[in-house]
């Protein structure tokens, strides 16, 4: 028996639906692969969803909305055209072939449009094959590649951290003893000789504070915690002092964005950043390019700007090219390889500072879109849509591969997520306090067709 596709539309109720119905009362011919679900608008297929049509065994998903211009809710179909391409490109690098999903608007009128479009959908998923999208735990690829997180071998130069500590102190005690912030987030070194997040809450311990290498923490994880906005009659608690380096300032652009506390309520003592180092003692692979040398934002700056990095590729950058390169079965396998060895301990979100939900999605007892398990594609979808929530909000700390015990690879999927994202749009997270792209209404960046 010859193979056919099973395909899910997802058909926006104003147009799309309503076109599909122009097309059948014309006796216009559709294929029977096709299952339709009517949707409020496009705008509402998440990528959750998407995910989780194809791990429910959909060869192809299709999703229609209404022409760019005539939506309904005036805006839904924008949301639609910004995000799944996105999530196209990101399902297409962990192995699906991008043939498999489509984004396309037909109006209500335009039923021999919608006749075409399946037509070409269903015949071209056809061509591709039954998906290897949902892999059963008994033909998961054995772990030939044992892929640990990348490490560089650029030596990090020497430079002047004793200057940088005694200003911190001299700032910090300052901000204490005039009672203009409550307490300062820094970085101390452990009793183990370790360095670590460190919280002054007196001019006195504030001698604890100190400047190195070591300071790879990104504090700004714990401003979320600790802020919250403005009640109008409350009372507000001191402002909170944090020590940012250059890419920690991107992410308190993004968290002032997304409102997660007021300006006010945050002082930033600025920090120039040569670079951190890893566990080897080299310098760390996001800083080996890093021209981002000066904060952004900040109240204070400590120190003079080193100079700017040289241009070369760095082993993360290297990396997604020649997966890029490689067919969707093996990148497929090459993530499955990673994902396999995921415990689900969620330090990689943990120490993010823009997973900031208060219950995370894939965590809820009630979520409809992953459980709480261990299987392969339970944590494929973790990961997969963790990448693609931190799209356009990614300020490349990588505290998150990091963190992680088990020396997952997280920044290929994080980095290659800024690329579609400032390839697409112009946009690097965090430079300006404006929100993800993914999350605005269209401009000047997309053309119709």
């Amino acid at each position: 028996m010859a193979y056919e596709p099973r395909i899910i539309a997802y058909l926006c109720t104003w147009c799309s639906y309503t076109g599909a119905d122009t097309a059948g009362i014309a006796r216009l011919k559709s294929p029977a692969n096709i299952r339709d679900i009517r949707v409020p608008c496009s705008g509402r297929v998440s990528p959750e969803l998407v995910m989780r049509t194809f791990d429910q065994g959909a060869d192809g998903v299709l999703i229609l909305g209404c022409h760019i211009g005539e939506c309904h809710y005036e805006s839904g179909n924008h949301r639609a055209a910004k995000r799944l391409p996105i999530l196209r490109a990101l399902m297409s690098y962990a192995g699906l072939e991008p043939e498999r999903l489509r984004v396309d608007w037909v109006s209500a009128s335009e039923g021999e449009r919608f006749s075409r479009i399946a037509n070409e959908f269903v015949d071209k998923v056809r061509a591709l094959g039954p998906v290897k999208w949902r892999v059963p735990s008994e033909e998961i690829p054995a772990l030939t590649q044992q892929f640990a997180a990348i490490c560089g071998d650029v030596p990090l130069a020497e430079y002047d951290c004793a200057a940088k500590t005694d200003a911190i102190r001299a700032k910090a005690k300052e901000l204490l003893t005039s009672g203009a912030v409550g307490y300062v987030v820094g970085y101390e070194v452990g009793p183990r000789g370790r360095t670590r997040p460190s919280f002054a809450n007196t001019p006195e311990e504030a001698d604890k504070l100190v400047w190195n290498p070591d300071c790879t923490y990104n504090l700004t994880t714990y401003l979320g915690k600790k802020r919250s906005p403005v009640v109008k009659g409350i009372e507000q608690p001191k402002p909170v002092a944090v020590v940012v380096k250059p890419c920690d300032s991107r992410a308190i652009n993004v968290l002032l964005t997304e409102n997660q506390f007021p300006r006010e309520q945050v002082y930033i003592i600025g920090v120039t950043c040569e670079g951190t180092r890893h566990d080897r003692g080299m310098l760390q692979v996001r800083c080996q390019t890093c021209n981002d040398r000066v904060p952004v934002v900040y109240d204070t700056l400590i120190g003079e700007p080193p100079a700017p990095a040289p241009e070369h590729p760095t082993p993360v950058a290297l990396k997604i090219a020649e997966l890029e390169k490689e067919t969707p079965t093996e990148r497929m396998e090459f993530w499955l390889s990673q994902f396999d060895r995921c415990i689900r301990c969620y330090a990689c979100r943990q120490a993010c500072p823009m997973c900031n939900c208060p219950v995370c999605l894939y965590e809820r007892d009630d979520s409809l879109w992953i459980g709480m398990g261990v299987n392969m594609n339970e944590k494929r979808a973790f990961h997969l849509g963790r990448a693609y929530h931190l799209a356009g909000r990614c300020v490349g700390c990588n505290e998150c591969e990091r963190a992680c015990p088990m020396n997952i690879p997280i920044s290929l999927l994080n980095m290659k997520m800024a690329q579609e994202i400032e390839a697409a749009f112009g946009h690097r997270a965090g430079m300006e306090p404006v929100p993800s792209p993914i999350v605005t209404v269209l401009a000047g960046e997309y053309k119709e067709g």
